[in-house]
């Protein structure tokens, strides 16, 4: 298993440098032992494709700012940086696995997630507070 090393520089900061901050804490939680046991359909081809390596890889989208799932293929530039990083466990999904699949996640696990993303939170110590403005933060 290779290693991360964190330096500071005075080198330009890419999108992807927080993919790794990002991965350890979702590697942290039981969040991909827990997508993994969800049952989005039966009907799916490519059952050897992982959920979490579908939300895994679509988190590491988002994290860069890209919601777009074309933008997949930015990973293919460094693909074992981007499992790694974020914890993938068999291949980076292509552009239209990923759009299939998000399509069948679609709403249905939508409160299924966002309970994992609060348990994530707190599993890490992130205890919510208040912005300047008085509005919550946290989750």
């Amino acid at each position: 298993m290779k290693n991360i090393k964190i330096e500071f520089t005075n080198e330009r900061i890419i999108p992807a440098s927080g993919l790794a901050v990002v991965g350890a804490i979702l590697g942290k939680s039981a969040f991909v032992k827990r997508c993994n046991r969800m049952d989005v359909t039966k009907n799916r081809s490519q059952h050897q494709i992982k959920n979490s390596d579908i939300l895994l890889t679509y988190t590491g989208l988002l994290t860069m700012g890209k919601p777009a799932y074309k933008s997949v293929h930015e990973f293919d530039d460094d693909q074992e940086f981007y499992k790694y990083a974020l914890g993938i466990t068999r291949s980076i999904p292509s552009e239209e696995t990923l759009r299939q699949r998000m399509d069948d996640i679609g709403a249905s696990l939508r409160p299924r997630i966002l309970s994992e993303n609060i348990e994530m939170l707190r599993t890490n110590g992130i205890v919510p507070g208040k912005l300047p403005n008085g509005y919550p933060c946290g989750y």
